[in-house]
């Protein structure tokens, strides 16, 4: 699994993550705004790509006024891959951006886990994921390390192109999300400016304010973890955050909500693909509560039973869905867990912070 070094000012780093993979980035943005399109066109057939770029525009006033690093990191890059902000926009935020673009359900999730101290072996805490996309992601995987120079170092599971995805930082603060589709999405800062911004932080409290806070575009489930163990799940809407309890220190979470006045505000009812997934990864991981090994974390993010698995299996299709790479972090260990490639035929690779 190749790491790639990123070092130096919000620019800096930009032209060498444009430098490392141009040609994957370029590929990677153009196809989620070829996607954009179709996606809006199911909705209103005249839609042309002028007005997707212009929503997409109508995004970028919430990012500088969220970070000016994170703001600066993004426009460079955009600059170093000869592609406009807008494109870039569609490219890193594809979610919350359909949200914004048809009020309608993007359609996309993961599966991911809290299990603290009072639920594993050793004591201490874990988060992890699935990353699921469209197929066409996943050679497009990307880890980098980052190196910036007025702030914590990070490693950072993400995409050629994007910002970071799911992460954990020399501060060892680590972060992670599953997609979710609220009715009040709007022009807001999308979900990966959010993440790098944590992964940015300090400290937990400084990390979770960036993500609970922030001016969002729309919904996504995050968790944050800290040097001490403590960790939280946090549901959001565009305008509404809310903590989910985690009994026996141990919660799992898809693509629907939780909370029932969040779910109140959800664009559907929870589908069967994120209920049985939530129930398979739930079911796996409470069975062994109290005993739980990386080893059972890495065999519940592959399960495969039935229609609906956690760890969604290779497809042909580049268009359809499946689990395009999956990570495990222990903060307190300062190391990541990294399939960079469907968990399901990938080996997860050890990483240090």
């Amino acid at each position: 699994m190749e790491i790639i070094d990123l070092q130096g000012t919000p620019e800096e780093m930009a032209r060498q993550h444009a430098e490392a993979c141009y040609d994957s980035a370029r590929e990677m943005v153009s196809a989620r705004c070829d996607l954009a399109l179709k996606r809006g066109r199911e909705k209103d057939e005249t839609l042309t790509m002028e007005r997707c770029l212009q929503v997409a525009s109508e995004l970028l006033p919430a990012h500088e006024q969220y970070s000016e690093p994170v703001y600066r990191e993004f426009m460079a890059l955009a600059e170093a891959l000869d592609v406009g902000p807008d494109e870039l926009m569609i490219g890193n935020g594809y979610t919350d951006y359909i949200d914004v673009l048809t009020r309608e359900l993007s359609g996309e999730g993961c599966t991911a886990f809290i299990a603290t101290g009072e639920a594993t072996a050793d004591g201490l805490t874990y988060v992890g994921q699935t990353w699921d996309m469209h197929a066409f992601a996943q050679p497009h995987m990307r880890v980098f390390r980052r190196e910036p120079n007025d702030g914590p170092a990070w490693v950072t599971l993400t995409t050629s192109g994007c910002l970071s995805l799911i992460g954990l930082n020399e501060r060892q603060i680590a972060v992670g999300n599953t997609n979710l589709s609220p009715r009040d999405a709007r022009p807001g800062v999308m979900y990966l400016a959010m993440i790098h911004e944590a992964l940015r932080s300090p400290d937990y409290p400084t990390a979770r304010s960036a993500i609970e806070w922030a001016p969002r575009a729309s919904g996504h489930y995050y968790y944050v973890a800290s040097p001490s163990g403590a960790a939280v799940g946090i549901e959001t809407t565009a305008a509404v955050h809310t903590v989910v309890p985690m009994p026996q220190g141990l919660l799992v979470h898809a693509n629907h909500y939780h909370d029932s006045s969040l779910g109140d505000m959800a664009r559907a009812e929870p589908g069967e693909n994120t209920l049985t997934r939530k129930a398979l990864l739930d079911g796996y991981l409470r069975e062994r509560v109290g005993e739980l090994t990386l080893e059972d974390m890495i065999a519940g993010l592959r399960l495969d039973e039935g229609d609906h698995p956690v760890g969604r299996p290779p497809v042909d299709d580049p268009h359809e869905g499946t689990s395009c790479a999956a990570a495990i972090i222990c903060p307190q260990l300062r190391k990541l867990w990294i399939a960079p490639g469907n968990p399901t035929t990938t080996d997860f690779t050890e990483v240090t912070v």
